[in-house]
């Protein structure tokens, strides 16, 4: 690439939140959230036996960083503290071990408009980090997408209201995802990944 065309670059990425800056708008937006998450079926490639990431409530933060009316840069954070349970024969249900998930992202927000109510869409990427509570077990970091969109409410121009959902899809094929805490389970990952859903609300701090 030429030396205009990164001066070209660097100036429309320059531009675009000063331009936000000069309409008025808040440059940083803050969203600590709660919400819950479901999903996350896996296959033993080993056994056949399926398991199952319980639903349970999770936590965590954005912070969006204006680029120009109606996009921004998004950083997004959670963490679910679950379990991994079997989902096949007389111990159906039985919890193997616990589990801790964390994702860890930067993406895009499109906002289609910017009256009080706010529709939006946002996709991701990033990295999940899977840490097992088991002796023997090792954590695990890998490549994760995600997708999704909900409305944002303005009463003031500088606090809001979020209510979102998103998908979340983490390639897991053939990894050694957990031991059980005897150390006599090996959990291998069959299918392609480990599909999660969400749904979240929060609070924005816009500055």
């Amino acid at each position: 690439m030429s030396g205009r065309w990164v001066l070209a670059v660097a100036l429309v990425m320059v531009g675009l939140p000063l331009a936000a800056l000069a309409e008025g708008l808040p440059r940083v937006e803050i969203t600590p959230f709660f919400g819950y998450r479901f999903g996350g079926g896996l296959e033993d490639a080993e056994t056949g036996e399926d398991f199952e990431l319980d639903d349970s409530a999770y936590s965590g933060g954005l912070l969006d960083l204006r680029l120009g009316e109606a996009t921004q840069l998004e950083l997004y954070y959670s963490r679910q503290e679950t379990e991994l349970q079997s989902e096949e024969g007389l111990f159906h249900g039985r919890t193997l071990l616990d589990l801790d998930v964390e994702y860890y992202h930067v993406g895009g927000t499109y906002v289609f408009t910017e009256g009080p109510w706010q529709p939006f869409v946002v996709g991701t990427v990033g990295a999940t980090h899977i840490n097992p509570d088991a002796t023997g077990s090792d954590s695990l970091t890998r490549f994760s997408l995600g997708l999704g969109g909900g409305v944002r409410l303005f009463p003031t121009p500088h606090l809001g209201l979020y209510l979102a959902g998103r998908c979340l899809f983490t390639f897991l094929e053939g990894e050694v995802i957990a031991h059980s805490e005897s150390g006599s389970t090996t959990v291998t990952v069959d299918s392609s990944g480990l599909w999660q859903a969400e749904l979240q609300a929060g609070a924005i701090f816009a500055f």
